[in-house]
């Protein structure tokens, strides 16, 4: 339904009556906000969410917006947390701590988070994971613009601050584009032993970095392919173990699940085989 700006008002919790919004969040596009909410009280309409989406209407001179017209609203601090986000009211890492502040609380998970919030589940989980991988410095530089959300989550996927802070460098002096963050990482991460200016410079030269991948694979083919059938489920064994050392995001945790119940059957059915075929061939001994 198309409301006339003229009849709308925010609610009086909202948190844009404490908070301005961050100067280096003020033209972010969230891609994932939904229209705003509205409630119809005697000749106006309460907006709860969506204040973002009413300001920028009002910069561009429009008189109507599209919203959702509810009857009530019952999770008020919820919205309230997704009004933060999405109206950057507050820095990167205060939402980051937010989040993770307001699952600890009320005992949630990320999906239920995102469920109550209208955030996805991936924002959600790379906000949290900031605060436990990246260098509290490059976090600084996030708050104040001068890393983008992109590079500072690709940056953390490496575990070494003193590579982030190297890798950040030509990112907060503007000398690289945010465009080239994620390949550069990649390649990082593939190449430990190559250069990061060469890496760099390829990248945005877009030259394939030379690697010895594909004849590390074949090596690693022929040498599994010469271990005994007890070597390789040892070493499978191995690679499960290293589950309980990795932080799965809670929006890929069921399909892991699923892997590991779909897993489990095949181990019990290749028991089953193996049990079965020792006692047929034990009866065919003692006859």
């Amino acid at each position: 339904m198309k409301v006339s700006l003229n009849d709308i008002v925010i609610q009086p919790t909202h948190p844009i009556h404490k908070y301005e919004p961050v100067k280096n969040l003020v033209n972010k596009i969230n891609s994932s906000q939904k229209k705003p909410v509205l409630l119809k009280e005697d000749n106006h309409f309460v907006l709860y969410s969506g204040e973002k989406l009413l300001r920028m209407a009002k910069n561009n001179n429009k008189s109507k917006i599209e919203c959702t017209i509810k009857e009530s609203i019952f999770d008020i601090e919820a919205t309230n947390l997704s009004e933060i986000y999405f109206s950057g009211l507050k820095s990167p890492t205060t939402i980051a701590k937010e989040f993770i502040e307001f699952r600890k609380s009320r005992k949630i998970s990320q999906q239920e988070l995102s469920r109550r919030t209208g955030i996805t589940p991936g924002t959600i989980h790379h906000y949290e994971s900031l605060i436990k991988k990246l260098d509290p410095k490059l976090l600084s530089y996030l708050d104040e613009g001068k890393l983008t959300f992109k590079e500072a989550r690709s940056i953390a996927d490496l575990e070494d601050f003193d590579l982030q802070n190297e890798i950040a460098k030509p990112f907060i002096e503007g000398k690289i584009s945010s465009v080239y963050v994620e390949k550069i990482i990649k390649n990082v991460k593939k190449n430990p032993k190559t250069s990061l200016d060469k890496i760099i410079k390829n990248v945005v030269n877009g030259i394939e970095v030379s690697t010895s991948k594909e004849k590390f694979v074949s090596e690693i083919s022929v040498i599994e392919s010469n271990l005994s059938i007890e070597e390789k489920i040892l070493n499978f064994s191995i690679e499960l173990e290293s589950i309980s050392e990795q932080e799965i995001p809670e929006y890929r945790r069921l399909r892991v699940i699923s892997s590991l119940k779909i897993l489990d059957s095949k181990i019990k059915s290749s028991l089953n085989h193996m049990n079965t075929s020792f006692l047929e061939k034990s009866k065919i001994y003692n006859k």
